[in-house]
Protein backbone atom coordinates (compact mmCIF):
# COMPACT_ATOMS: atom_id res chain seq x y z
CA UNK A 1 0.00 0.00 0.00
CA UNK A 2 0.85 3.30 -0.20
CA UNK A 3 0.11 6.83 -0.70
CA UNK A 4 0.01 7.46 -4.35
CA UNK A 5 -2.81 5.12 -4.60
CA UNK A 6 -4.53 7.19 -1.85
CA UNK A 7 -3.92 9.61 -4.35
CA UNK A 8 -5.36 7.88 -7.30
CA UNK A 9 -8.30 7.00 -5.40
CA UNK A 10 -9.82 10.37 -4.70
CA UNK A 11 -8.51 11.64 -8.21
CA UNK A 12 -4.68 12.27 -9.48
CA UNK A 13 -5.42 15.31 -11.31
CA UNK A 14 -8.64 17.18 -10.61
CA UNK A 15 -10.26 20.58 -9.67
CA UNK A 16 -8.27 20.27 -6.94
CA UNK A 17 -4.93 19.64 -7.91
CA UNK A 18 -5.69 22.98 -10.54
CA UNK A 19 -6.28 24.22 -7.62
CA UNK A 20 -3.32 23.99 -5.62
CA UNK A 21 -0.89 24.29 -8.69
CA UNK A 22 -2.22 27.60 -9.41
CA UNK A 23 -2.14 28.93 -6.32
CA UNK A 24 1.92 27.33 -5.32
CA UNK A 25 3.27 27.98 -8.94
CA UNK A 26 1.26 31.25 -9.89
CA UNK A 27 3.72 33.14 -6.89
CA UNK A 28 6.52 32.35 -9.57
CA UNK A 29 4.91 34.55 -11.78
CA UNK A 30 5.86 37.68 -9.39
CA UNK A 31 9.45 35.87 -8.14
CA UNK A 32 10.55 35.32 -11.59
CA UNK A 33 9.76 38.71 -12.30
CA UNK A 34 11.62 40.05 -8.97
CA UNK A 35 14.83 37.62 -10.00
CA UNK A 36 15.16 38.84 -13.10
CA UNK A 37 14.78 42.24 -12.53
CA UNK A 38 18.67 42.70 -12.44
CA UNK A 39 18.85 41.99 -16.35
CA UNK A 40 17.22 45.32 -16.55
CA UNK A 41 17.96 47.29 -13.45
CA UNK A 42 22.03 46.69 -13.98
CA UNK A 43 21.93 48.21 -17.50
CA UNK A 44 23.98 51.20 -18.07
CA UNK A 45 21.73 53.97 -20.12
CA UNK A 46 23.66 55.87 -22.23
CA UNK A 47 25.86 58.16 -20.32
CA UNK A 48 28.71 60.83 -21.14
CA UNK A 49 31.45 61.50 -19.15
CA UNK A 50 31.31 65.64 -19.33
CA UNK A 51 34.48 67.56 -18.86
CA UNK A 52 35.07 70.04 -15.63
CA UNK A 53 32.76 73.47 -17.18
CA UNK A 54 30.24 72.25 -19.19
CA UNK A 55 26.81 72.55 -17.53
CA UNK A 56 25.96 68.41 -17.31
CA UNK A 57 22.50 69.62 -17.43
CA UNK A 58 22.53 71.07 -20.69
CA UNK A 59 22.08 68.47 -23.09
CA UNK A 60 23.38 70.64 -25.81
CA UNK A 61 26.88 69.60 -24.86
CA UNK A 62 26.42 66.08 -25.19
CA UNK A 63 27.68 66.26 -28.53
CA UNK A 64 31.13 67.86 -27.04
CA UNK A 65 31.80 65.69 -24.47
CA UNK A 66 33.03 61.86 -24.23
CA UNK A 67 30.05 59.18 -25.06
CA UNK A 68 30.60 56.28 -22.92
CA UNK A 69 34.60 56.67 -22.11
CA UNK A 70 35.83 56.72 -18.91
CA UNK A 71 38.58 59.60 -17.69
CA UNK A 72 41.89 58.74 -18.40
CA UNK A 73 45.12 60.14 -16.80
CA UNK A 74 45.51 61.15 -12.79
CA UNK A 75 44.46 65.08 -13.73
CA UNK A 76 41.47 63.84 -15.76
CA UNK A 77 37.47 64.01 -14.11
CA UNK A 78 34.50 64.68 -15.47
CA UNK A 79 30.64 64.53 -14.50
CA UNK A 80 28.92 61.40 -15.31
CA UNK A 81 25.63 62.53 -17.40
CA UNK A 82 23.09 59.60 -18.49
CA UNK A 83 20.14 59.38 -20.97
CA UNK A 84 16.20 59.83 -19.26
CA UNK A 85 14.98 57.11 -20.92
CA UNK A 86 15.82 54.57 -17.99
CA UNK A 87 16.59 54.69 -14.24
CA UNK A 88 19.16 51.75 -13.01
CA UNK A 89 21.18 51.36 -10.14
CA UNK A 90 24.21 51.94 -12.62
CA UNK A 91 23.04 55.11 -12.96
CA UNK A 92 21.78 55.89 -9.15
CA UNK A 93 25.07 55.20 -7.71
CA UNK A 94 27.10 55.77 -10.95
CA UNK A 95 28.49 52.26 -11.20
CA UNK A 96 30.64 52.72 -14.50
CA UNK A 97 34.51 52.48 -15.55
CA UNK A 98 36.09 51.59 -12.16
CA UNK A 99 32.62 51.02 -10.72
CA UNK A 100 31.63 48.67 -13.66
CA UNK A 101 31.64 44.66 -11.83
CA UNK A 102 29.52 46.04 -9.00
CA UNK A 103 26.52 45.66 -10.88
CA UNK A 104 27.29 41.88 -11.51
CA UNK A 105 28.58 41.52 -7.73
CA UNK A 106 24.90 42.36 -6.79
CA UNK A 107 23.76 40.40 -9.07
CA UNK A 108 26.14 37.49 -7.77
CA UNK A 109 24.92 38.64 -4.11
CA UNK A 110 21.81 38.16 -5.10
CA UNK A 111 22.06 34.62 -5.95
CA UNK A 112 24.15 33.77 -2.92
CA UNK A 113 20.93 34.67 -1.19
CA UNK A 114 19.08 32.38 -3.40
CA UNK A 115 21.79 29.44 -2.47
CA UNK A 116 21.32 30.20 1.22
CA UNK A 117 17.62 30.39 0.90
CA UNK A 118 17.95 26.52 -0.81
CA UNK A 119 19.89 25.26 1.54
CA UNK A 120 17.94 26.30 4.29
CA UNK A 121 14.44 25.90 2.74
CA UNK A 122 15.06 21.87 1.84
CA UNK A 123 16.03 21.34 5.64
CA UNK A 124 13.17 24.03 7.00
CA UNK A 125 10.26 22.11 4.61
CA UNK A 126 10.84 18.31 5.72
CA UNK A 127 11.50 19.16 9.45
CA UNK A 128 8.54 22.08 10.67
CA UNK A 129 6.25 21.55 7.11
CA UNK A 130 6.60 22.35 3.11
CA UNK A 131 3.13 24.63 3.82
CA UNK A 132 5.38 26.93 6.46
CA UNK A 133 8.52 27.07 4.38
CA UNK A 134 6.87 27.92 1.60
CA UNK A 135 4.87 31.23 2.62
CA UNK A 136 8.52 32.27 5.02
CA UNK A 137 10.15 32.41 1.63
CA UNK A 138 7.00 34.45 0.33
CA UNK A 139 6.82 36.78 3.45
CA UNK A 140 10.43 37.41 3.05
CA UNK A 141 10.51 38.03 -0.53
CA UNK A 142 8.03 40.97 -0.24
CA UNK A 143 9.10 42.20 2.64
CA UNK A 144 12.81 42.76 1.50
CA UNK A 145 11.25 44.22 -2.05
CA UNK A 146 9.91 47.49 0.18
CA UNK A 147 13.16 47.78 1.71
CA UNK A 148 15.01 47.46 -1.77
CA UNK A 149 13.00 50.02 -3.31
CA UNK A 150 13.96 52.97 -0.48
CA UNK A 151 17.89 51.69 -0.43
CA UNK A 152 20.13 54.94 -0.18
CA UNK A 153 23.62 53.20 -1.45
CA UNK A 154 24.06 50.05 -3.72
CA UNK A 155 25.58 48.48 -0.54
CA UNK A 156 22.65 48.72 0.87
CA UNK A 157 20.53 47.41 -2.06
CA UNK A 158 22.76 45.02 -2.50
CA UNK A 159 21.90 43.44 1.35
CA UNK A 160 18.18 44.06 0.31
CA UNK A 161 19.05 41.53 -2.44
CA UNK A 162 20.52 38.93 -0.86
CA UNK A 163 17.35 38.68 1.39
CA UNK A 164 15.19 38.59 -1.47
CA UNK A 165 17.68 35.62 -3.11
CA UNK A 166 16.99 33.98 0.58
CA UNK A 167 12.89 34.31 -0.25
CA UNK A 168 13.15 33.25 -3.94
CA UNK A 169 15.70 30.08 -2.67
CA UNK A 170 13.46 28.43 -0.06
CA UNK A 171 10.53 29.24 -2.57
CA UNK A 172 12.41 27.17 -4.93
CA UNK A 173 13.31 24.17 -2.64
CA UNK A 174 9.55 23.99 -1.35
CA UNK A 175 7.07 24.67 -4.17
CA UNK A 176 8.06 21.75 -6.97
CA UNK A 177 7.71 18.74 -4.07
CA UNK A 178 5.07 20.56 -2.48
CA UNK A 179 3.32 21.01 -5.49
CA UNK A 180 4.01 17.84 -6.99
CA UNK A 181 2.90 15.44 -3.99
CA UNK A 182 -0.43 16.31 -4.78
CA UNK A 183 -0.66 15.34 -8.00
CA UNK A 184 -0.87 11.33 -9.36
CA UNK A 185 1.69 9.80 -11.01
CA UNK A 186 0.90 10.09 -14.58
CA UNK A 187 0.24 13.87 -14.44
CA UNK A 188 3.56 14.42 -12.14
CA UNK A 189 5.31 16.23 -15.57
CA UNK A 190 2.70 19.05 -15.59
CA UNK A 191 4.56 20.46 -12.72
CA UNK A 192 7.22 21.21 -14.80
CA UNK A 193 4.82 22.41 -17.80
CA UNK A 194 3.21 25.13 -16.81
CA UNK A 195 5.19 28.30 -18.28
CA UNK A 196 4.70 30.91 -14.69
CA UNK A 197 8.36 31.69 -15.01
CA UNK A 198 8.27 32.67 -17.90
CA UNK A 199 5.30 34.67 -18.22
CA UNK A 200 6.75 36.09 -15.15
CA UNK A 201 10.03 37.04 -16.80
CA UNK A 202 7.88 38.30 -19.71
CA UNK A 203 5.44 40.59 -17.77
CA UNK A 204 8.45 41.96 -16.42
CA UNK A 205 10.23 42.96 -19.49
CA UNK A 206 6.79 44.57 -19.92
CA UNK A 207 6.73 46.64 -16.80
CA UNK A 208 9.89 47.93 -17.28
CA UNK A 209 9.46 49.02 -20.61
CA UNK A 210 5.72 50.96 -19.54
CA UNK A 211 7.87 51.87 -16.42
CA UNK A 212 11.84 51.81 -16.88
CA UNK A 213 12.35 52.80 -13.19
CA UNK A 214 14.09 50.01 -10.52
CA UNK A 215 12.33 51.63 -7.41
CA UNK A 216 8.95 51.63 -8.83
CA UNK A 217 9.30 48.04 -10.10
CA UNK A 218 10.09 46.70 -6.45
CA UNK A 219 7.21 48.12 -4.79
CA UNK A 220 4.55 46.87 -7.86
CA UNK A 221 6.35 43.63 -7.47
CA UNK A 222 5.88 43.69 -3.36
CA UNK A 223 2.37 44.73 -3.77
CA UNK A 224 1.09 42.15 -6.21
CA UNK A 225 2.26 39.27 -3.33
CA UNK A 226 -0.79 40.16 -1.26
CA UNK A 227 -3.21 38.43 -3.15
CA UNK A 228 -0.96 34.89 -3.24
CA UNK A 229 -0.67 35.09 0.91
CA UNK A 230 -5.01 34.81 0.61
CA UNK A 231 -3.85 30.68 -0.47
CA UNK A 232 -2.67 30.17 2.89
CA UNK A 233 -6.33 29.68 3.98
CA UNK A 234 -7.18 27.37 0.78
CA UNK A 235 -3.89 24.93 0.17
CA UNK A 236 -3.12 22.30 3.10
CA UNK A 237 -0.27 21.11 3.74
CA UNK A 238 1.58 17.90 2.03
CA UNK A 239 -0.20 14.48 2.68
CA UNK A 240 3.03 12.94 2.41
CA UNK A 241 4.14 14.51 4.84
CA UNK A 242 1.71 14.43 7.15
CA UNK A 243 1.61 10.95 6.82
CA UNK A 244 5.15 10.18 7.25
CA UNK A 245 5.33 12.44 10.57
CA UNK A 246 2.54 10.52 11.85
CA UNK A 247 -0.33 13.43 11.58
CA UNK A 248 -2.57 10.73 10.34
CA UNK A 249 -5.64 12.50 11.05
CA UNK A 250 -4.46 15.87 9.32
CA UNK A 251 -3.31 13.48 6.41
CA UNK A 252 -6.87 11.70 6.76
CA UNK A 253 -8.19 15.39 6.57
CA UNK A 254 -6.58 16.25 3.12
CA UNK A 255 -8.04 13.27 1.67
CA UNK A 256 -11.06 14.38 2.56
CA UNK A 257 -10.38 17.88 0.94
CA UNK A 258 -9.42 16.05 -1.89
CA UNK A 259 -12.63 13.95 -2.60
CA UNK A 260 -14.29 16.81 -1.89
CA UNK A 261 -12.77 18.99 -4.56
CA UNK A 262 -12.41 15.93 -6.88
CA UNK A 263 -16.09 14.96 -6.37
CA UNK A 264 -14.82 11.47 -5.94
CA UNK A 265 -15.25 9.06 -2.82
CA UNK A 266 -12.58 8.15 -0.34
CA UNK A 267 -11.50 4.74 -0.11
CA UNK A 268 -12.61 3.37 3.35
CA UNK A 269 -9.59 1.89 3.93
CA UNK A 270 -7.65 5.34 3.96
CA UNK A 271 -6.85 5.38 7.27
CA UNK A 272 -5.52 1.87 7.35
CA UNK A 273 -3.03 2.57 4.09
CA UNK A 274 -1.87 6.03 6.18
CA UNK A 275 -1.29 3.92 9.28
CA UNK A 276 0.91 1.56 6.77
CA UNK A 277 3.29 4.20 5.93
CA UNK A 278 3.43 6.00 8.92
CA UNK A 279 4.56 2.62 10.70
CA UNK A 280 7.22 2.35 8.17
CA UNK A 281 8.65 5.43 8.96
CA UNK A 282 8.21 5.06 12.69
CA UNK A 283 10.67 1.77 12.36
CA UNK A 284 13.01 4.09 11.18
CA UNK A 285 12.86 6.60 13.27
CA UNK A 286 12.75 4.02 16.47
CA UNK A 287 15.97 3.06 15.23
CA UNK A 288 17.64 6.53 15.52
CA UNK A 289 17.10 7.18 12.12
CA UNK A 290 16.54 11.36 11.35
CA UNK A 291 17.32 12.54 7.77
CA UNK A 292 19.58 15.11 7.50
CA UNK A 293 22.01 16.09 4.16
CA UNK A 294 24.28 13.62 4.97
CA UNK A 295 21.34 11.01 3.79
CA UNK A 296 21.78 12.14 0.61
CA UNK A 297 24.96 10.27 0.43
CA UNK A 298 24.71 6.92 2.05
CA UNK A 299 25.48 4.51 0.30
CA UNK A 300 26.80 4.21 -3.12
CA UNK A 301 23.88 4.34 -5.47
CA UNK A 302 22.42 7.17 -3.29
CA UNK A 303 25.75 9.32 -3.23
CA UNK A 304 26.23 9.47 -7.22
CA UNK A 305 22.66 9.89 -7.96
CA UNK A 306 22.54 13.14 -5.48
CA UNK A 307 26.49 14.35 -6.55
CA UNK A 308 25.41 13.73 -10.48
CA UNK A 309 21.74 15.63 -10.28
CA UNK A 310 24.08 18.12 -8.42
CA UNK A 311 26.73 18.86 -10.89
CA UNK A 312 23.83 19.10 -13.69
CA UNK A 313 21.84 21.50 -11.76
CA UNK A 314 25.02 23.51 -11.43
CA UNK A 315 26.13 23.36 -15.21
CA UNK A 316 22.15 24.56 -15.90
CA UNK A 317 22.23 27.47 -13.82
CA UNK A 318 25.18 28.58 -14.85
CA UNK A 319 24.22 28.83 -18.51
CA UNK A 320 20.59 29.45 -18.05
CA UNK A 321 20.96 32.82 -15.58
CA UNK A 322 24.33 33.64 -17.87
CA UNK A 323 22.00 33.86 -21.15
CA UNK A 324 19.36 35.96 -18.84
CA UNK A 325 21.43 38.14 -17.49
CA UNK A 326 23.64 39.00 -20.60
CA UNK A 327 20.96 39.61 -22.40
CA UNK A 328 22.04 43.22 -22.41
CA UNK A 329 24.86 42.01 -24.67
CA UNK A 330 22.89 41.15 -27.49
CA UNK A 331 21.93 44.11 -30.35
CA UNK A 332 18.42 45.33 -30.96
CA UNK A 333 15.60 46.76 -28.35
CA UNK A 334 16.71 45.58 -24.55
CA UNK A 335 12.61 44.90 -23.24
CA UNK A 336 11.93 43.42 -26.93
CA UNK A 337 15.27 41.10 -25.88
CA UNK A 338 14.32 39.99 -22.44
CA UNK A 339 10.63 39.58 -23.29
CA UNK A 340 11.35 37.18 -26.17
CA UNK A 341 14.51 35.54 -24.29
CA UNK A 342 11.36 34.11 -21.24
CA UNK A 343 8.42 33.65 -23.87
CA UNK A 344 10.73 31.47 -26.00
CA UNK A 345 10.60 28.93 -23.24
CA UNK A 346 6.77 28.62 -23.17
CA UNK A 347 5.85 26.12 -26.40
CA UNK A 348 8.97 24.21 -25.18
CA UNK A 349 7.38 23.90 -21.38
CA UNK A 350 4.05 22.43 -22.99
CA UNK A 351 6.03 20.15 -24.93
CA UNK A 352 7.49 18.99 -21.77
CA UNK A 353 4.97 17.38 -20.60
CA UNK A 354 3.84 15.24 -23.97
CA UNK A 355 7.88 14.35 -24.26
CA UNK A 356 8.62 13.57 -20.55
CA UNK A 357 5.87 11.16 -20.60
CA UNK A 358 5.90 9.50 -24.13
CA UNK A 359 9.84 9.15 -24.13
CA UNK A 360 10.57 9.60 -20.67
CA UNK A 361 12.50 12.23 -18.85
CA UNK A 362 15.43 11.43 -19.11
CA UNK A 363 15.47 11.37 -22.79
CA UNK A 364 13.41 14.82 -23.11
CA UNK A 365 16.37 16.01 -20.71
CA UNK A 366 19.19 14.88 -23.55
CA UNK A 367 17.20 16.58 -26.23
CA UNK A 368 16.49 20.03 -24.90
CA UNK A 369 20.35 20.11 -23.36
CA UNK A 370 21.96 18.87 -27.19
CA UNK A 371 19.38 22.13 -28.83
CA UNK A 372 20.73 24.39 -26.27
CA UNK A 373 24.71 23.32 -26.97
CA UNK A 374 24.30 22.59 -30.22
CA UNK A 375 23.26 26.54 -30.76
CA UNK A 376 25.28 27.77 -28.44
CA UNK A 377 28.62 26.49 -30.12
CA UNK A 378 27.25 28.06 -33.70
CA UNK A 379 27.25 31.60 -31.58
CA UNK A 380 31.26 31.83 -31.88
CA UNK A 381 31.43 30.54 -35.02
CA UNK A 382 28.60 33.05 -36.78
CA UNK A 383 30.73 35.53 -34.56
CA UNK A 384 34.21 34.51 -36.27
CA UNK A 385 32.99 34.51 -40.01
CA UNK A 386 29.73 36.32 -40.57
CA UNK A 387 30.04 39.54 -41.76
CA UNK A 388 30.00 42.05 -38.43
CA UNK A 389 26.72 43.86 -40.31
CA UNK A 390 24.87 40.77 -40.03
CA UNK A 391 25.97 39.04 -37.09
CA UNK A 392 23.16 40.96 -34.78
CA UNK A 393 20.19 39.23 -35.67
CA UNK A 394 21.69 36.12 -36.31
CA UNK A 395 23.18 35.72 -32.83
CA UNK A 396 19.96 37.03 -30.82
CA UNK A 397 17.91 34.22 -32.58
CA UNK A 398 20.61 31.47 -31.99
CA UNK A 399 20.95 32.89 -28.21
CA UNK A 400 16.97 32.53 -27.85
CA UNK A 401 17.32 28.62 -29.15
CA UNK A 402 19.99 28.09 -26.80
CA UNK A 403 17.78 29.61 -24.18
CA UNK A 404 14.75 27.33 -25.37
CA UNK A 405 16.53 24.19 -24.84
CA UNK A 406 18.65 25.03 -21.43
CA UNK A 407 15.43 26.50 -19.83
CA UNK A 408 12.99 23.27 -20.59
CA UNK A 409 16.03 21.02 -20.06
CA UNK A 410 16.00 22.58 -16.71
CA UNK A 411 12.21 22.03 -16.51
CA UNK A 412 12.37 18.08 -17.84
CA UNK A 413 15.61 17.28 -15.25
CA UNK A 414 13.36 19.01 -12.12
CA UNK A 415 10.58 16.01 -13.06
CA UNK A 416 13.67 13.98 -13.05
CA UNK A 417 15.60 14.69 -9.67
CA UNK A 418 12.37 15.29 -7.54
CA UNK A 419 11.23 11.41 -8.71
CA UNK A 420 14.29 10.13 -7.83
CA UNK A 421 14.60 10.66 -3.45
CA UNK A 422 11.52 9.11 -1.61
CA UNK A 423 9.28 11.82 0.52
CA UNK A 424 11.12 11.54 3.63
CA UNK A 425 14.09 13.19 1.95
CA UNK A 426 12.50 14.65 -1.23
CA UNK A 427 12.99 18.05 -0.17
CA UNK A 428 16.60 17.42 0.56
CA UNK A 429 17.47 16.15 -2.53
CA UNK A 430 15.70 18.70 -4.13
CA UNK A 431 17.48 21.53 -1.73
CA UNK A 432 20.71 20.39 -2.08
CA UNK A 433 20.47 20.14 -6.28
CA UNK A 434 18.96 23.80 -5.82
CA UNK A 435 21.83 24.69 -3.29
CA UNK A 436 24.62 23.56 -6.16
CA UNK A 437 22.33 25.31 -8.89
CA UNK A 438 22.64 28.43 -7.04
CA UNK A 439 26.63 28.33 -7.50
CA UNK A 440 26.62 28.02 -10.88
CA UNK A 441 23.92 31.08 -10.48
CA UNK A 442 26.33 33.56 -8.40
CA UNK A 443 29.39 32.94 -10.99
CA UNK A 444 26.88 33.47 -14.05
CA UNK A 445 26.69 37.42 -13.84
CA UNK A 446 30.11 37.45 -14.71
CA UNK A 447 30.30 35.58 -18.34
CA UNK A 448 28.91 38.24 -19.97
CA UNK A 449 30.88 41.16 -18.23
CA UNK A 450 33.44 41.74 -21.12
CA UNK A 451 32.79 44.54 -23.51
CA UNK A 452 29.71 44.36 -24.77
CA UNK A 453 29.13 42.19 -28.49
CA UNK A 454 32.00 40.03 -27.53
CA UNK A 455 30.13 37.12 -27.49
CA UNK A 456 32.99 34.24 -28.51
CA UNK A 457 33.96 33.52 -24.60
CA UNK A 458 30.93 33.23 -23.28
CA UNK A 459 28.67 31.45 -26.09
CA UNK A 460 31.47 28.66 -25.72
CA UNK A 461 31.03 28.69 -21.98
CA UNK A 462 27.34 27.68 -22.19
CA UNK A 463 27.75 25.68 -24.81
CA UNK A 464 29.97 23.36 -22.89
CA UNK A 465 27.65 23.39 -19.50
CA UNK A 466 24.69 22.75 -21.91
CA UNK A 467 27.12 19.72 -23.37
CA UNK A 468 27.97 18.23 -19.60
CA UNK A 469 24.44 18.45 -18.91
CA UNK A 470 22.98 16.07 -21.92
CA UNK A 471 25.96 13.91 -21.13
CA UNK A 472 25.68 13.38 -17.24
CA UNK A 473 21.93 13.12 -17.84
CA UNK A 474 22.74 9.84 -19.46
CA UNK A 475 24.32 8.08 -16.01
CA UNK A 476 20.78 8.77 -14.27
CA UNK A 477 17.53 6.04 -14.50
CA UNK A 478 14.18 6.84 -16.11
CA UNK A 479 11.37 7.49 -13.70
CA UNK A 480 8.70 7.63 -15.96
CA UNK A 481 5.88 5.86 -14.95
CA UNK A 482 7.52 4.41 -11.75
CA UNK A 483 5.51 5.37 -7.92
CA UNK A 484 7.15 7.72 -5.53
CA UNK A 485 8.72 6.35 -2.69
CA UNK A 486 8.09 7.63 0.54
CA UNK A 487 10.22 5.92 2.68
CA UNK A 488 13.49 4.75 2.82
CA UNK A 489 12.19 1.42 3.43
CA UNK A 490 10.18 1.22 -0.19
CA UNK A 491 13.23 2.90 -1.92
CA UNK A 492 14.74 0.13 -1.10
CA UNK A 493 12.46 -1.90 -2.65
CA UNK A 494 12.29 -0.02 -5.35
CA UNK A 495 16.38 -0.85 -5.97
CA UNK A 496 16.11 -4.30 -5.24
CA UNK A 497 13.88 -4.60 -7.83
CA UNK A 498 15.25 -2.81 -10.72
CA UNK A 499 18.32 -5.23 -9.69
CA UNK A 500 16.06 -8.52 -9.76
CA UNK A 501 14.78 -7.58 -13.41
CA UNK A 502 18.01 -7.47 -14.57
CA UNK A 503 19.77 -10.27 -12.88
CA UNK A 504 16.72 -12.80 -12.68
CA UNK A 505 19.28 -15.62 -11.31
CA UNK A 506 20.61 -13.67 -8.71
CA UNK A 507 19.81 -13.34 -5.16
CA UNK A 508 20.17 -9.69 -3.26
CA UNK A 509 19.86 -9.40 0.68
CA UNK A 510 19.57 -6.10 2.52
CA UNK A 511 20.28 -6.63 6.07
CA UNK A 512 18.73 -2.53 7.04
CA UNK A 513 16.41 -0.37 5.43
CA UNK A 514 18.84 2.39 5.60
CA UNK A 515 21.92 0.30 4.52
CA UNK A 516 22.37 -0.34 0.24
CA UNK A 517 24.06 -3.33 -0.84
CA UNK A 518 27.45 -2.51 -3.35
CA UNK A 519 25.52 -4.22 -5.80
CA UNK A 520 23.60 -1.25 -6.64
CA UNK A 521 26.39 0.14 -7.97
CA UNK A 522 26.47 -1.48 -11.17
CA UNK A 523 22.92 -0.37 -11.70
CA UNK A 524 21.84 2.92 -13.41
CA UNK A 525 21.02 6.07 -11.14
Amino acid sequence: MSIEEIIESVGGFGPFQLAMLSIIFGVRLILAWSMMIMSFASVAPNWWCTPPGVDPNNVSYRDNTTFQQCPKGDNNSCTYVYADDMNTVINQWNLVCDKDTIAATMTSIQMAGVLAGAFLGGQSADVIGRKRTYYLGILLHGVCNIGAAFSVSWQMFATFRFFIGLGIGIFFTTSYPYAMEFVGTKWRSVCSSLPTWACGVGLMALATWLQPDWHNQHLINAALHIPFFLGWFIVPESLRWLTVKGRLEEAEKVVEQMSRYNRKEKSPNTAEMLKQVAEEENTLRASGTKYTYLDLYKGWSMCWRSLIIQFIWACMSLAYYGLSFGVGSLSGNLYLNIFLMAIVEVPGTMMTFVLANKIGRKLTSILYFGIASIAAFAVPVVWTYVDADKQGPIITGLALVTKFGIGNGWGAMQILSTEMYPTVIRNLGYGAANTTARIGGIIAPYIFTVKKGYVFVPFMVVGATSAACAAMTMLLKETRGLPLSDTMVTEVKSELTTIKNSTPNKTITVDTPEKQPESFSSTKF
